[in-house]
């Protein structure tokens, strides 16, 4: 069944008459009875009674009826096609890790949303095995993420540079510290992310390369529980500064000063390699290079973390 024998079928059923139809559809008679005659083969009915005046079968009454509704729904497509065409609707599907997700983009994600009114924005934050996964299988167009990737199939563009620092409570002894020395932090309550961040994996780092096995660990899933955390007392984390620049300065956390330097790292975004955008997804890469101008770069392959 073709959409050409829908169109025609319509025609003649409407003005019950084939002639006319023909000229409508810039056919000639014999197309459109041949037209006809297959369609009534495909549907096992005759559609149509051929007497002196063209009049509708029952059953091409119910055929009338679905070919319409078949037909609106493929002219409404094109004009949908059309629209996407020229950027007046879209869609974009942006996950994001725990850090960027929550301390990062909120501020950027309103102003997408002002900005482009007409376009569907949906957005979810998850642990980076899980976003990766999801972009490189085509359910999210691009994500937000801290740190190198475990995927090979996705492409990274870098977005600005993220430093780490150790925070205590207020109270503690190493706040008021001039400097600290990484060995005095081994016997101290360490509180982790969850297994799995770039956080986490970023600490194990750092002990190791000065030698520290803390025993006294309690673990977290977000970077919030960490610094709730820390502010309520039970210990000392290693958080992106991102996510306590706020309380440093209201000195609901306190800054612990190390003796040697601590981890850094960069926050991508990335998409599949093979990853076709549309007017949506083309704005917030637009906006992201805006936002974050000296760091925006060409997006390249990244390798699997080692």
């Amino acid at each position: 069944m073709e959409l050409r024998q829908l169109r025609t079928f319509v025609a003649v059923a409407e003005l019950r008459h084939f002639a006319r139809a023909a000229s409508l559809c810039n056919l000639s008679q014999p197309a459109v009875s041949h037209q006809i005659a297959l369609l009534e083969e495909e549907v096992g009915a005759k559609l149509l009674n051929r007497a002196r005046r063209v009049s509708l079968t029952v059953a091409g009454e119910v055929f009338l009826e679905e070919a319409r509704r078949i037909l609106g729904a493929v002219d409404r497509a094109h004009e949908r096609m059309q629209e996407v065409g020229r950027g007046a609707v879209g869609r974009i599907r942006l996950g994001a890790t725990a850090t960027p997700g929550l301390y990062l983009l909120p501020a950027l994600l309103a102003t997408y949303r002002n900005e482009h009114e007409n376009y569907d924005l949906h957005f979810e934050i998850g642990p980076m095995h899980a976003i990766a996964e999801r972009v490189a299988r085509n359910d999210l167009d691009m994500g937000i993420v801290a740190g190198a990737l475990p995927s090979t199939e996705l492409q990274a563009r870098g977005l600005s540079r993220d430093e780490f620092v150790i925070i205590a409570p207020p109270t503690s002894p190493l706040a008021r510290a001039r400097v600290v020395k990484p060995h005095q932090l081994e016997t101290k309550t360490w509180l982790l992310r969850e297994e799995g961040s770039d956080t986490r994996r970023q600490l194990a780092g750092w002990w190791h390369r000065h030698r520290l096995a803390p025993t006294r660990m309690m673990t977290f899933d977000n970077p919030d529980a960490v610094k709730r955390a820390v502010m309520a007392g039970l210990g000392i984390a290693m958080v992106s500064r991102l996510t306590v620049e706020e309380d440093l300065a209201r000195r609901r956390v306190a800054r612990v000063h190390i003796q040697t330097g601590l981890p850094t790292r960069e926050f991508f975004v990335v998409d599949h390699l093979h990853k076709h955008h549309g007017a949506a997804c083309r704005a917030m890469l637009q906006l992201l290079e805006r936002t974050f101008p000296t760091h925006a770069a060409p997006p390249r392959p990244r390798k699997a973390a080692e």
